[in-house]
């Protein structure tokens, strides 16, 4: 079992980041469409985003715990700091979807995946520096 995880341990973080993160955006987006084609007639895009965003960063977590920055630290604590660093993307990412849909008069679809690929760089950097950042002492490396 160790033998096949060792080639993805080799590569460098931001490329395990870049390939989760495709995996968590699709996801994401996924949700958010699926949701939106279901309930656009009933229920607000915001409200629609809001409710694929709480599905999308459960799997997110597990994903970049586990297979981008291999956090030692007990879960709870780096889920509480994850969830932080979520509120601000998605604060991020429901303040652009809004302007982009009522100013720029975008589509949704088209507003959210704009939004969604801005906000790669953003989470990279929360999740680096906040998220899963290493404390001092900690055992790098072990699962």
């Amino acid at each position: 079992m160790m033998e096949r995880e060792r080639p993805w341990w080799r590569l460098p973080q931001q490329v395990r980041f870049v390939v989760a993160g495709g995996f968590n955006t699709a996801v994401g987006y996924l949700l958010f469409s699926g949701l939106f084609l279901l309930l656009r007639q009933w229920v607000h895009y915001l409200l629609i985003g809001l409710a694929a965003h709480m599905i999308a960063v459960v799997i997110a977590f597990i994903v970049h715990r586990k297979l981008v920055f291999r956090s030692t630290d007990p879960w709870w604590p780096a889920f509480v700091r994850f969830n932080v660093s979520q509120l601000v993307s998605l604060t991020f990412g429901m303040a652009a979807l809004f302007s982009l849909v009522e100013f720029v008069r975008w589509s949704p679809l088209l507003a959210q995946f704009v939004v969604t690929l801005v906000s790669v760089v953003l989470n990279y950097l929360l999740h680096r520096h906040f998220s899963f950042r290493k404390r001092v002492g900690s055992d790098v490396g072990s699962a």
